[in-house]
């Protein structure tokens, strides 16, 4: 039964990322009318898409990956128009090429994964070990362990030879993690290995900010405010940038509450960093629907991909969006131009014209976390009596995270609510 505590709670959300929309929603469910407070002009977070020229960039290379727990929950993937990467990659590796396509989703290519020079057999039987053993793991279990030994010395004790290690797992998690030492945890290569192996990396039609789009359109009861920052928290009360004070009973942070409350924070999350630059091309040839992995270790390029290859809508007709990310934020003139350069070079098409479109520098584009947690408990996201806290910082960089936390912090909020 709805609560006159429930009716007229003042629950203030700071921060419209996709951690703050599903915290809305859970408090919209039991009678709640937040309020959601924006730095930016709309909803999203790190998960935004602008149109340039026709074509449709995302800020930052980015997939949902479908076999996420909460993402299945919350989200509607048929209104989506998900269209899906193929499962595997191309690997360019000392001026060669070479396809990894998992042959337990394409049977045709089991001939090809075989023979193909990245990897022994051994590797590749370990692959596939390793794949059958964690789609058989529930994923509460892959965080479980107190001492998480890191990505790179889980790959190395369960066989994996180096040379794959670093033609593979390198390219490939190092342009998920934004590290190529790949020193984050265990764990999360596990789980990622795993959504990987019982789902599909995918991009919603009309580009990744749909996701968002579509988490806001489900509420109904949630005021939004927009271009307003928040500068600080005073008792029961935040001050704007402007001068404005915004009263609240409860409050979530679904942002890096460093800034706005620098005395309870702690120590400030350190962040890894990435840029990713868009190119406009009429011709070129890339290997259909696969992410492009650099395995060169003195390359600028992580990855990079035909984006509309995978979902048509992303370019006009007639043209190509080429997405590429970089292993950090690059600092030397001219980056657009010899970033293509190199794109050229490692594809060997010296002729191949690209056009830059925009380039985004991530310098928060993942929590950078010695230890992860694949979750708590509603208590555990109170940071005060009056202040919860939400963000994927508080359990592993992904969209899964996010909306966990923002769940648990809808929770603890309506037992707070409830003592009042």
């Amino acid at each position: 039964m709805m609560t006159l505590k429930m009716e007229g709670a003042r629950v203030v959300i700071i921060g419209a990322g996709v951690a703050g929309l599903v915290a809305a929603q859970h408090l919209e469910a039991a009678g709640v009318r937040p309020l959601v407070i924006e730095a930016t002009d709309r909803v999203g977070g790190r998960i935004k898409t602008d149109q340039v020229d026709g074509f449709l960039l995302d800020h930052g290379f980015q997939v949902l990956l479908t076999e996420y727990r909460e993402a299945k929950h919350y989200l509607d993937y048929e209104a989506l128009s998900l269209t899906h990467f193929r499962p595997g990659a191309v690997v360019y590796r000392n001026n060669t090429i070479a396809s990894v396509v998992d042959p337990l989703r394409e049977p045709s290519e089991i001939f090809r994964a075989i023979f193909s020079s990245v990897g022994s057999i051994k590797d590749k039987l370990l692959v596939w070990k390793l794949q059958r053993e964690l789609k058989g793991t529930a994923s509460e279990e892959l965080f479980a362990a107190k001492n998480q030994q890191s990505s790179l010395a889980f790959l190395q004790e369960y066989g994996f030879s180096q040379t794959f290690i670093d033609a593979f797992f390198v390219p490939f998690f190092g342009g998920i993690f934004l590290e190529n030492e790949l020193k984050t945890p265990a764990p999360m290569l596990r789980f990622v290995f795993k959504m990987f192996a019982r789902g599909h990396a995918a991009l919603p039609a009309q580009g990744m900010e749909e996701i968002p789009r579509q988490l806001k359109a489900q509420l109904t009861q949630t005021l939004f405010r927009f271009h307003t920052e928040v500068a600080a928290v005073k008792d029961q009360t935040l001050v704007t940038t402007e001068g404005e004070e915004i009263p609240f009973d409860i409050l979530i942070i679904a942002t890096d509450p460093k800034k706005i409350m620098p005395r309870l924070a702690g120590a400030p999350t350190p962040y890894h960093a990435t840029s990713t630059l868009y190119y406009a091309s009429t011709g070129g040839q890339l290997p259909d629907r696969l992410i492009g992995l650099m395995a060169d270790k003195g390359a600028i390029v992580n990855n990079f991909c035909l984006v509309d290859q995978v979902a048509t809508e992303y370019a006009p007709s007639g043209q190509h969006l080429l997405s590429v990310t970089l292993k950090d934020i690059p600092t030397m003139a001219n980056a657009e131009e010899k970033v293509a350069q190199e794109i050229r070079d490692i594809c060997h098409q010296p002729n191949w014209q690209l056009r830059p479109l925009k380039r985004y520098d991530l310098p928060k584009a993942l929590p950078h976390l010695d230890h992860l947690s694949y979750d708590y408990t509603p208590t555990e996201a109170r940071l005060t009596e009056q202040v919860f806290l939400a963000g994927d910082q508080l359990l592993f960089g992904s969209l899964d995270a996010a909306m966990r936390t923002g769940r648990r912090a809808a929770e603890g909020v309506l037992a707070a609510l409830q003592r009042l």
